[in-house]
Formats: structure tokens, sequence, C-alpha cells
């Protein structure tokens, strides 16, 4: 009787105090799914795909098992043909006008190259840190807050004599996202920075640089509309305006904007004048 209370009372303790609902070894993460990029890959890359899709710039098809007939029939005709001298193709050499540089070759459309977010660039110009670096403080910190990355500090390249400026000052900070920080970023303002903002109604139609990268430019009132800054705004003594530049994939800024309007990026068209 003692040898069986001792066994149960040895088998209570090395049973694990709670239960284990997962199946197999899953590595803790305190992030989850991304929502945005699981919205992307199941709604926006189809989406993007049909709305960016050109039938005169897709690659031939091509056939595993080949038509016989269609081969048999060439290879009699290039029997009894005479052979065609073909003159030497000459290179075209692609200019733009006012000499502009080149832009790259828009790749055949097909389910591979569908628009991406590639990274998400922040950056915030502290014109006293010229006068006095201890001003470039808080906009590190603030960056830092809102990002969750640490910030690369700026530095000048060359010297300004007009403003003071020397080669080699700190005057600004910047943070480079990807992958989940970027998702988590853009979820954050356009879910609760861009709605907040007054008088603003969205970015203009003509927006982009030309090879589908887009960038968006904030005053010092968005920098507190953050949720990291707004609960401890205390702690940050001035804010400074910082700029968002989106790098995509996209070949176009039609290409960019359309990637973006996916992520609920509003978007303003031009305004018409009714006449009276």
């Amino acid at each position: 009787m003692a040898l069986r209370l001792l066994a149960q009372r040895s088998l209570a303790r090395a049973a694990p105090s709670h239960r284990l609902f997962s199946t197999g070894a899953v590595v803790a993460s305190s992030h989850g799914l991304n929502r945005l990029k699981e919205h992307y890959h199941n709604i926006v890359a189809e989406d993007l795909m049909v709305l960016t899709y050109d039938h005169t710039k897709v690659s031939p098809p091509t056939l595993k098992n080949a038509d016989l007939e269609a081969l048999l029939n060439n290879a009699i005709s290039e029997k009894f043909e005479e052979p065609v001298v073909v003159a030497p193709k000459v290179e075209e050499v692609r200019k733009r006008k006012g000499g502009k540089p080149l832009k790259p070759i828009q790749p055949l459309k097909n389910g591979s190259n569908i628009p991406t977010l590639d990274k998400i660039t922040v950056h915030a110009m502290v014109k006293d840190a010229i006068h006095q670096k201890n001003h470039i403080l808080s906009a590190f910190m603030a960056l830092q807050s809102i990002t969750a990355t640490k910030p690369e500090v700026i530095f000048a390249k060359s010297s300004v004599a007009n403003w003071k400026l020397r080669e080699g000052m700190p005057i600004g900070v910047k943070v480079t996202l990807r992958g989940k920080e970027m998702y988590q970023f853009l979820d954050k303002l356009v879910e609760i920075v861009l709605p907040r903002l007054k008088e603003w109604h969205g970015l203009p139609m003509t927006s982009g640089d030309g090879n589908g990268n887009i960038g968006i430019g904030f005053p010092p009132s968005a920098l507190a509309l953050f949720p990291e800054i707004e609960g401890s705004f205390d702690m940050y003594p001035k804010m400074t305006g910082f700029d968002v530049v989106f790098n995509t994939t996209a070949n176009t800024n039609a290409e960019g904007r359309l990637l973006l309007s996916g992520f609920n990026v509003p978007f303003k068209g031009a305004k018409t004048q009714t006449k009276q």
C-alpha cells in the first residue's frame, strides 16, 4: 500500500501543471501573423495581376509536347525552299529626350513579377542640430519608438556656408524597414495616423518618381499621433517632421499607386472646377 502511494505521488509530481494544445514544435512569437502581409498574398496580389496585365507584353506559350505535324511541315519547307540571306540586325540605341537616364525595360507579365512592397524608409531632418547636436536625440528616440528599429544617423556630405553647415555634422536620422517591422509600421500608419490627419485628403494621382516609388511628407504634428508617442508625449521635448518613402518592385507609377491603394492608402483625384 505504501509503495502504491509513493508511486502515485511521483507520477503527480512528474505530470505537467498545464495542458499543451500544440501538436508540434512551434516557435513562440510575439507578432503572430502579419495582417497586411496575409491581405496582400490572399487578395491584393490577384487583383494587381488582373489590373496590370497587358496582353501585348506576354511571353509566348511553351508546350511540353510539340506539334509533330507543324515540325514536319517546317522541315519540308526549309528543305525545298531557297535559302534567304538575312541581314544582320543593327542594335538600336535607346535614348530619352533631354539626356534623362534610361528607364529599365519592363519584364514580361507573369505571376512571379507582381508588384510588391520592398521596403519603407523613414527619414527625418533636424535643422536645429546644426547649432546644437543634442536636438537630434528627440528625433532619434521618436523614430526608434514608432518603428521598433534603431535609426541610423545621417551626416552631412558637403559644407554649405549659408546654412553654417560643415561636412560630417549630424543633421538627420533614417530607418529602413523590411519584413514584419515594415508591415507593422504600415498598419499603424494607415489605420491610426492617416485618418486623424487634419486637412489631408490623400496623395495626388501624379505622385511617384517614375519607377514605382512613392513618398509622403508629414508635419511635426503627425508624429504625435502614433500610439507609442501619444501615451508618453512628455518624454519627447520636440516634435519634428518626417518623410516616408515606399520602395516597391513596380515599374511604373500607376502600378505603385495601385499597390498602395490595396493597403488603404488614400489618393485624391484632380480638382474639377464647375462653371457657374
